[in-house]
């Protein structure tokens, strides 16, 4: 507090600025500017971006693609997890450490700063990363807690909600997300700090439609209107690979692909998967991109994962123009549109294969295979899902397209069952043990969730 002193006063004042030292002193004074309490929206959205494509591209891209069987696991820890040896403690750092209080908080932070300072973009970026991390983690686990989450000591035991209240959660979400992108107003607007867009809002609302349809679809076990739904969602979706939700990766060792740091740091433990090179098409074009060559100079199971998912800058894809195309022939065919499914599908595999960098030309010559396009009247669910499952290589999505129509046919890798859901953390047994104990009686790796029942 400033004292201005007046002639005629100076002994009040004196006496004022005595009583009160404690007030003129600067507030800011013991604020350690290099330990910020709070960080601005610039700050905290590419945090949150990078923190979510290291965990998909990562633990729950490779643990999920060990289901699938995309990859196989080889060694140490890798071998026992591929034959579901897989644990509590397994999944530990996905919970505990970098999902529920990194990214997601990141993204809870974002939506409310954003909210409080009239920023409806950033509103609507935090909302669609906030939906599709909602959904991976309760695809991944079942029901989660969600809604009293993110109060730090103010509630650090939440509730958790049944996987059906979640996917209402994450479709409203997305429609909010949806009317914010396209507010025209926002007081502070997204840019090079968007690592996945640059702060185009048209493109954040084409994922907002495609993770409406990616859920939708999710819940066709339980919803007769799901494939319906679906294909309305896709309008104004992805239009093109150029449309696709990706984060990249540098070219330096602190900004590396994380698919590229495990394969360096933990030579052997895992190869391609034995299924999937059983499903690719010697003349598949994307076949020198997902596979290195294996000692013999082929491609097989002892294959370690090839320059596009396994370069120090790969990208990790997160929902692509391809995956939009395969949903909408999923529902296409399932709603008893067998041209529009076929079209969809044709579609799916030109993007899959542009994508990796094939020509006009070559992806010609492999579409004209009859095992890869049977024809309008011959084509099946199973064709749409086999090449989805190759298209969504190292993506955890394809495990739930497993889970929801049994496709591709998969073995499993040890006993009669493969896992369908990843066991809940230690971490939330120990801390959270009320709250658990209230969805967890009597589940194991192999009980469906919600939306597989």
């Amino acid at each position: 507090m400033k004292t201005r002193i007046i002639s005629g006063l100076l002994c009040f004042s004196l006496i004022a600025l005595l009583s009160s030292c404690d007030k003129w002193i600067d507030s800011s004074i013991n604020t350690d500017p290099n330990n910020l309490t709070s960080a601005s929206l610039k700050v905290i959205l590419p945090t949150a971006e990078a923190g979510l494509a290291y965990q998909m591209g990562g633990d729950i891209g490779r643990f999920s693609g060990l289901f699938t069987q995309h990859f196989s696991g080889a060694g140490r820890q890798h071998a026992g997890f591929y034959n579901y040896s897989f644990t509590e403690t397994d999944v530990n750092n996905i919970w505990e450490f970098n999902m529920y209080p990194g990214c997601m908080q990141d993204m809870n932070d974002i939506m409310s700063i954003a909210k409080a300072s009239g920023a409806p973009h950033y509103q609507a970026v935090g909302e669609v990363l906030m939906a599709y991390s909602l959904g991976t983690m309760t695809d991944l686990f079942g029901d989660v807690p969600y809604s009293e989450c993110f109060k730090g000591n103010g509630n650090p035991t939440p509730a958790y909600q049944s996987q059906q209240e979640i996917y209402v959660i994450i479709q409203g979400l997305l429609d909010s997300a949806i009317v914010h992108t396209a507010i025209t107003v926002s007081n502070f607007k997204p840019a090079d700090d968007d690592l996945i867009f640059a702060g185009d809002m048209t493109k954040w609302s084409k994922m907002a439609k495609a993770l409406k349809a990616r859920y939708a679809l999710h819940t066709a076990k339980q919803d007769p209107g799901a494939y319906s739904k679906a294909l309305g969602a896709l309008t104004n979706s992805f239009t093109s690979n150029d449309d696709d939700a990706q984060f990249g990766f540098g070219t330096l060792e602190t900004e590396a692909n994380p698919l590229y740091q495990f394969l360096d740091q933990r030579q052997g433990d895992v190869s391609m998967g034995g299924t999937f090179m059983k499903f690719m098409d010697t003349l598949d074009p994307r076949l020198p991109q997902y596979a290195n060559v294996d000692g013999n100079k082929k491609y097989s199971a002892e294959s370690a994962p090839g320059p596009f998912y396994a370069s120090i800058n790969s990208p990790v894809m997160l929902v692509t123009y391809a995956e939009v195309k395969f949903i909408e022939a999923e529902a296409a065919i399932k709603s008893g549109d067998q041209a529009r499914a076929h079209a969809a599908y044709i579609e799916g595999i030109t993007a899959s294969c542009a994508k990796v960098g094939a020509d006009s030309t070559t992806i010609a010559a492999f579409l004209k295979m009859p095992s890869i396009d049977p024809g309008v009247s011959a084509l099946t669910l199973e064709n749409i899902m086999v090449q989805k499952y190759i298209a969504m290589f190292t993506q955890s999505e394809s495990w739930s397209d497993w889970r929801r129509t049994g496709f591709p046919t998969l073995t499993p890798s040890s006993g009669t069952q493969i896992p369908r859901r990843f066991p809940y953390p230690l971490s939330e047994r120990l801390t959270n043990g009320a709250q658990l104990a209230k969805v967890n009686v009597g589940v194991t790796l192999f009980t469906p969730v919600w939306w597989d029942k």
